[in-house]
């Protein structure tokens, strides 16, 4: 048990002192913030019908936690995903292979390793909750376990099941990453779109038993019956809105059940994959080619000749960086397995016949997304593969290396939406497409800035899938490629915010060279 202990906390140490970790905990800090809008805010969050809930311990609770709840299994899954894969990379994982450690116990001590890191981010929120309470609160009591039994029965045993399906992911597809990520989402979108269909024993996020129970006190409360449940940022005049009292969710035994079994299934889970798990015995397949039956050729020492200066062909220097170019486009081809191309393929394809606006505002944002394995760690890989002292070395890499890393991720942005670029310029729509050129532009460099400052691709993948999964739900804040935003206020944003990306990678590579 000393081991299982000792994994559990070195791992929670490394990953809690990541910038990934901290961005995930202030955008978590912000959203419970903004979730519970003040009395004179100018959008809701949580409504049923016209009615909102007055901010007392129960009603701040809950709210908070099922925000928790849903952006811990959006972001969640992609903050700590790599445990095993760090083991590998650094070569603990076969010091960990020749110890008595059983397969279930060192995947039980990632999981549980990953569990704290989730919980150390709710617990963080829990108390942004209690203080918002006193902020808020118009002379309600305070109550504690209205404000606690949100987080014990709602966000525990999300993150839990987060927690345990990212250890699977790591056992079953750890050759594939970009699989795992574009699965995740599926997956993740595919829960979101079941909860307002399913019952609470296969919700998820935890949130059914909640709002229920809320459309139930609303119901009390005006005798309406029809309550449309509005989850979300809603802009609108909130003097048509109406108070109600909640007083929390009364839970039965299976209710209760319902939220535990995820946690079994997270143990369950994890107990299958012990018996998968590769335990860091990772064979590479080579393709072997067959051998020419032609004979050798034996070669004879022959003396040496002088050589003649003048004889040589001249030396012609060659400073610029299309050569660059075209070696990042083919690593960024080449990353992933080959059959991606086919969904990317495809992807383009929806382009082409689908309507313009399901085809710019849902489909383009996904058919990105697909590619964040390749533009993670555009401008990091030299330090993953740890040949970054010779990259850095070289002639002029902050002209010429990290702008061909920049235009190689924007070639492939622009060939990925071509599709929809065409139909818009036969169209005559002009704007549209500056607002995917500004789009591409933007997410590259905002991919090469993100991965500079946080050292890896981690801190990436998270806000990505975060833009990705707001834009598909059209939040408006977060469109980066004119989807919802149009005008000149949009792209003047836009054009700043790209001009502060560079102005922020060149700075950080500049220092990093300077470290060399």
């Amino acid at each position: 048990m000393d081991a299982f202990y000792k994994i559990v906390i070195s791992d929670y140490k490394q990953r809690t002192r990541s910038y990934a970790f901290l961005v995930t905990l202030a955008i978590s800090l912000y959203f419970a913030y903004a979730f519970l809008p003040a009395a004179n805010a100018a959008y809701t969050t949580v409504r049923i019908g016209n009615y909102t809930g007055v901010q007392n311990a129960a009603w701040i609770g809950y709210v908070t936690a099922m925000m928790t709840s849903v952006f811990l299994a959006m972001t969640g899954f992609y903050l700590v995903n790599s445990g095993i894969k760090k083991d590998i990379d650094t070569g603990v994982g076969e010091i960990v292979a020749t110890t008595p450690i059983s397969n279930f116990n060192y995947l039980f001590a990632k999981a549980c390793s990953n569990f704290l890191v989730l919980l150390s981010i709710t617990g963080c929120v829990f108390a942004m909750s209690i203080a918002l309470f006193f902020i808020r609160s118009a002379g309600y009591p305070f109550d504690l376990s209205q404000l606690m039994l949100p987080y014990l029965l709602v966000t525990l045993p999300t993150i839990c099941f987060v927690a345990a399906l990212a250890v699977a992911g790591e056992v079953f597809l750890h050759r594939y990453t970009i699989l795992m990520n574009i699965g995740y989402f599926f997956f993740f979108c595919a829960m979101g779109s079941l909860q307002a269909s399913t019952t609470g024993s296969f919700d998820l996020f935890g949130n059914k038993p909640v709002t229920t129970a809320m459309q139930a006190s609303v119901a009390r409360h005006s005798g309406e019956t029809n309550l449309a449940l509005s989850m979300g940022f809603n802009f609108s005049d909130k003097r048509d809105f109406h108070s109600f009292i909640f007083n929390g969710v009364d839970w039965t035994i299976t209710g209760i059940l319902s939220r535990l079994l995820w946690i079994g299934l997270g143990l369950l889970i994890i107990f299958i994959s012990a018996k998968f798990f590769h335990r860091f015995d990772i064979k590479q397949k080579v393709k072997t080619k067959k051998k020419s039956r032609s004979a050798e050729v034996i070669l004879h020492a022959q003396p040496l000749h002088d050589i003649k200066l003048s004889e040589l062909p001249p030396v012609t220097p060659a400073y610029g960086i299309m050569p660059f170019v075209k070696t990042e486009l083919l690593m960024l081809y080449r990353k992933g397995p080959r059959w991606l191309w086919i969904i990317n393929i495809g992807g383009m394809i929806a382009l082409s016949f689908a309507p313009l606006v399901v085809a710019h505002q849902m489909i383009l944002p996904c058919l990105w997304f697909l590619q964040v394995a390749r533009w993670s760690d555009l401008a990091t890989k030299e330090k993953t593969n740890r040949i970054h002292y010779f990259t850095y070395a070289s002639y002029k890499p902050l002209t010429r290396l990290l702008p061909a890393q920049m235009m190689a991720g924007i070639i492939i942005a622009m060939a990925l939406a071509s599709p929809l670029v065409i139909r818009y310029l036969l169209l005559l729509q002009f704007l549209p497409v500056f607002n995917i050129i500004m789009g591409s532009i933007f997410i590259v460099l905002f991919a090469v800035a993100v991965g500079i400052l946080s050292g890896g691709k981690k801190l990436f993948e998270i806000i990505f899938f975060l833009f990705t999964y707001l834009n598909v739900e059209k939040v408006p804040f977060t469109d980066y490629f004119g989807g919802i935003n149009h005008g000149m206020n949009y792209i003047a944003l836009i054009s700043g915010l790209i001009v502060l990306l560079a102005f922020t990678s060149f700075t950080l590579r500049k220092l990093e060279i300077s470290r060399v």
